[in-house]
Formats: structure tokens, C-alpha cells, sequence
């Protein structure tokens, strides 16, 4: 079910996927990911589909410095060794045919003090390419992986003193769309 008070939430409080500024409202990082998602060609009850693995991205700040690695888990560690997992709550089909959808992912499993200490939520938006090929992945190509380019814009999102008033993991219930859509 998808959690639209969440979305409504993260919307209203970030503005979803304004162009990267240099100076990002409180509580918000957000970095732009460059690199793959990497499918895995497996056999499944109807044959055999692409499956994502993992991702393997780059994620710089406006400046175009480095400021953490995207991989599997999927988890995010930034340069200085604080690290997040996350957990998919809500998948938004992104307005480009062949982009990966936007994801709305709950943090959880931090690791060490840093850059991504506190933050709740991280969104995906703004993806370009990244999708699994259509074609390619048979009997003769099981266990074969595809290294598919994709970018991406990272938002990490962190409770501050009122400057932003974020959802707690938790804190809102799954409810049904609003009417209408």
C-alpha cells in the first residue's frame, strides 16, 4: 500500500526534486548519483527476466565533490564513514519512460558518526536510463550481468529543530489515496 502521507510530507517539506542549490534547506543533503545498476540474467517461473543486483553510483555535492558510495543493500556511505540502509516504502513511476522509477526508502541500520547520522528518509528522483534491458537474458546468458548507466538525484532527509518538520520511521499509519487519484 502506498504510504501517502509520507509523500505528502516529504513533498510539502523538500519541494520533490528542485534542481540541486548551493545551499539546501535545513535538514535536506542532496547529492546527484552517477552510475549503474547492475542486473542479473535469472531463470524465474516464466523464464528467464533481469533482476537488479545491486547499484554502484557515485554521489557528488552542486560543487562536484565526492561525498559517498551507493551499493547494494541498497546502502549509502558517505566520505567520511557514516552509512544508512534503506527500506523501499513507495515506488513513483518517473516521468521518463526509460528511467527507473523515483523511490521514497526509510533509513535504518546507520552506521558510524557522520554526514548521514539522524537522517529518516532518502528519495530518489530525478532518474535518468538505469533500466533493465529488454532483451538479452535467456538459458544460454543465466548468470550473465548487465551494467546498465543511470543518474540520480539523492535527497537525505534528517528531523532539525523546526526547520523542517519531518516524519519520524513509524510515526504515520499506511492510509488509502486520497479520492481522486
Amino acid at each position: 500500500m502506498v504510504h501517502w502521507n509520507i509523500l505528502l510530507a516529504l513533498a510539502l517539506a523538500t519541494g520533490v526534486a528542485p534542481p540541486a542549490r548551493a545551499v539546501e534547506p535545513a535538514g535536506v543533503i542532496r547529492w546527484h548519483g552517477q552510475g549503474e545498476q547492475i542486473y542479473d540474467c535469472r531463470k524465474s517461473a516464466t523464464g528467464y527476466a533481469w533482476v537488479l543486483a545491486r547499484p554502484d553510483a557515485i554521489l557528488s555535492d552542486a560543487g562536484g565533490r565526492v561525498r559517498a558510495h551507493h551499493g547494494a543493500g541498497p546502502r549509502w556511505t558517505a566520505a567520511d564513514g557514516s552509512s544508512i540502509t534503506g527500506r523501499t516504502i513507495t515506488t513513483i513511476p518517473a516521468p521518463r519512460a526509460d528511467a527507473i522509477p523515483w523511490l521514497v526508502l526509510q533509513a535504518d541500520a546507520p552506521g558510524g558518526q557522520g554526514t548521514l547520522d539522524g537522517v529518516t528518509y532518502v528519495l530518489r528522483t530525478e532518474t535518468v536510463g538505469g533500466v533493465a534491458p529488454a532483451t538479452g537474458c535467456d538459458r544460454d546468458h543465466e548468470g550473465a550481468l548487465a551494467r546498465v548507466p543511470y543518474e540520480a538525484t539523492y535527497s537525505f532527509l534528517r528531523p532539525t529543530d523546526g526547520a523542517i518538520a519531518l516524519p519520524t520511521p513509524g510515526s504515520l499509519a499506511e492510509q488509502p489515496p486520497p479520492a481522486g487519484r
